[in-house]
């Protein structure tokens, strides 16, 4: 049984692998096809028009996968089924749609929030109902504000992820850390799938061949959501603290960058160049993508060491603000 799993399994990453090698083979035609190219301007830094065909490399191994785990392996139930192939499909129509004529931030947010509050009372297996933290052995029971919270951390995620999709190699690398990180502890087909996928465009985007596009980024966001979500839920030995500063520096960064825009009278989802990335290429810096590995792996790597949540928030806090004060000051 166990020989018949991991041939099936074998079988199936080829395929998948393969399908990814054509629609990357035939990027640019499929682009122009659909109208999902990136054309430069002023605030972007590559100099050729940019195929954003990522996202559907991504939604394409998450559908498939997602349908070999349900009816194959058959490790997920029918409801889950049904609400995953549901957050898929809208988040990366909203995502491929904003890609080929953006949309307006309210509307899409809108259509974000509905469908997560939708989706998630009719399946409540996405839903934290409490928050119970490794190194600070506290338990919070969240009750009548389980429904509240799971959806801010939804669209929290969904923004963050997108903040930081402003440099090659940048959100694939945060995703293949993220993707391991929960491969670790749950040896899912899904998991191990879309982690080799992610390498691909890691190869393909580091070389500025491609990008993920909102498609990706939305669909990545979601997945990511659920992911964790069902993961918390499902393992005792998974704690709030390590979802927390595993995803602490895009979160911290989209807090910063949101709460600036606030003081300065700007529109939340008005574009500009304050993200972290943005003062890193200010200054100079070649290799980024490292930089934003590295400061994003740091926090929970602290907590494992310490074992202490308040120790690891101040550390976690300081290795974003120092940094940020200097390239800030040095760019200006």
């Amino acid at each position: 049984m166990n020989l018949f799993y991991n041939l099936n399994t074998s079988f199936f990453l080829i395929i998948v692998i393969f399908l990814n090698l054509i629609i990357l083979n035939k990027r640019k035609i499929i682009s122009h096809k659909i109208k999902i190219l990136d054309y430069p301007d002023h605030r972007k830094i590559h100099t050729e028009p940019t195929p954003l065909i990522g996202g559907v490399c991504i939604f394409f191994t998450l559908i498939f996968s997602t349908f070999i785990n349900f009816f194959l392996y058959k490790s997920v139930s029918k409801g889950e089924f049904y609400a995953l192939i549901c957050f898929y499909l809208i988040f990366f129509i909203v995502g491929l749609w904003d890609d080929i004529k953006q949309i307006s931030p309210k509307f899409r947010t809108i259509i974000i929030l509905v469908a997560l509050a939708s989706l998630l009372v009719l399946n409540q297996n996405f839903i934290l109902e409490n928050l119970i933290f490794m190194g600070a052995k506290v338990k919070i029971e969240l009750n009548i504000f389980s429904l509240i919270f799971t959806i801010f951390c939804f669209f929290a995620l969904y923004n963050a992820l997108n903040f930081i999709d402003g440099y090659n190699g940048v959100s694939c690398s945060v995703s293949i850390y993220w993707l391991l990180f929960l491969y670790i502890n749950n040896n899912n087909l899904v998991y191990l799938t879309l982690l080799i996928i992610m390498f691909l465009l890691f190869y393909y985007n580091i070389q500025g061949k491609l990008f993920l596009g909102n498609s990706g980024t939305s669909i990545l966001s979601i997945f990511f959501s659920v992911s964790i979500a069902k993961d918390y839920n499902a393992y005792t030995n998974f704690y709030a603290d390590e979802i927390l500063f595993l995803l602490f520096f895009p979160g911290i960064d989209m807090i910063r960058v949101t709460l600036q825009r606030i003081l300065s009278k700007k529109k939340i989802y008005t574009p500009d160049k304050s993200h972290f990335h943005h003062y890193l290429i200010k200054n100079d810096f070649k290799y980024i993508w490292p930089i934003m590995l590295t400061l994003t792996i740091l926090p929970n790597l602290f907590l494992y060491i310490s074992s202490n949540m308040y120790i690891t928030l101040i550390l976690s806090i300081m290795i974003y603000l120092i940094p940020f004060l200097v390239l800030k000051k040095n760019s200006n």
